[in-house]
């Protein structure tokens, strides 16, 4: 009985020894880690050990560091190093009961941040590879996909890349544009050169003297006469003025055994070797 009225005694005396300084400042610490602001959290933990020195101001002041120094690494984009800070913190049995709800919360956050930084840097990649290609369209849709991000925007790392995407996109377009503008420019110069070459043949073609085929095709296509018609047009002779003179006639079987008939002329005809024109001789 003795040592329970002892016992009781030290803690009466024990607790009317804590300074009221260090209870409020624990207080306020706690209620600062519990709204997860660390910075303030970790500064009301300092001023309770300044006041008295005890293992639970201890243990609260480093989950509060911890916590902050992991926040710290994971918006500088450090994301193996924060998780690898944090886990080291709930390793510790003590700190694991002060802040096990807030440390696993934010290792959720670190981890789903980082699988997207991670993609948005591949898309980038991506967007390079396919720029360095000439293949600007699909060059673009990436790297506006991945400037349209809209989770974790508040991470620097994150919204850096989102800015390098928007920069690239610039990028990319100056680029379409300066070889859609080359492109066309070959195209018209291309252009150009297959009209002159097509100007020159038919000038060289024009200068070449007609043949006397080709002056009984015009007789042809003037007489709108088809292949089945059983009509002749043959090349005569050269008139006085150089003209070819076309014989156009048909020949009529007169035994069909023998084959045996004669010719009937349908017209003569003169074509021009400069000009090309067709014309009746007989008029």
């Amino acid at each position: 009985m003795k040592k329970w009225i002892l016992l009781l005694l030290t803690v009466m005396i024990l607790s009317a020894c804590t300074p009221k300084a260090y209870t409020e400042s624990m207080e306020a610490g706690k209620a600062a880690l519990e709204k997860e602001n660390y910075t303030e959290a970790k500064d009301k933990f300092e001023n309770a050990l300044e006041e008295k020195e005890t293992n639970e101001a201890k243990n609260y002041l480093h989950a509060a560091e911890s916590m902050q120094e992991s926040v710290t690494l994971y918006h500088k984009g450090d994301f193996d190093t924060a998780t690898y800070t944090l886990k080291k913190l709930l390793s510790k049995k003590q700190s694991k009961k002060l802040i096990s709800k807030q440390a696993n919360a934010l290792i959720k956050d670190i981890q789903e941040a980082k699988a997207l930084a991670d993609s948005m840097k591949e898309r980038i990649i991506k967007g390079k590879t396919l720029m360095d290609q000439n293949q600007y369209d699909q060059a673009l849709d990436v790297f506006k996909e991945v400037s349209e991000t809209i989770q974790f925007t508040d991470i620097p790392s994150i919204e850096e890349i989102t800015k390098e995407a928007s920069e690239l996109m610039i990028e990319t377009a100056n680029k379409k544009k300066t070889a859609d503008e080359e492109k066309q420019k070959l195209e018209e110069t291309k252009q150009k050169e297959e009209e002159k070459a097509k100007a020159k043949q038919e000038q060289e073609e024009a200068n070449q003297p007609l043949t006397h085929a080709q002056a009984e095709d015009l007789v042809k296509q003037h007489l709108n006469l088809s292949s089945d018609q059983n009509v002749k047009v043959v090349y005569d002779h050269d008139a006085d003025n150089g003209d070819y003179i076309i014989h156009v006639y048909e020949f009529v079987v007169d035994n069909s055994q023998t084959g045996e008939g004669h010719t009937t002329t349908l017209g003569w005809y003169g074509v021009n070797k400069q000009t090309k024109m067709v014309y009746d001789a007989m008029q």
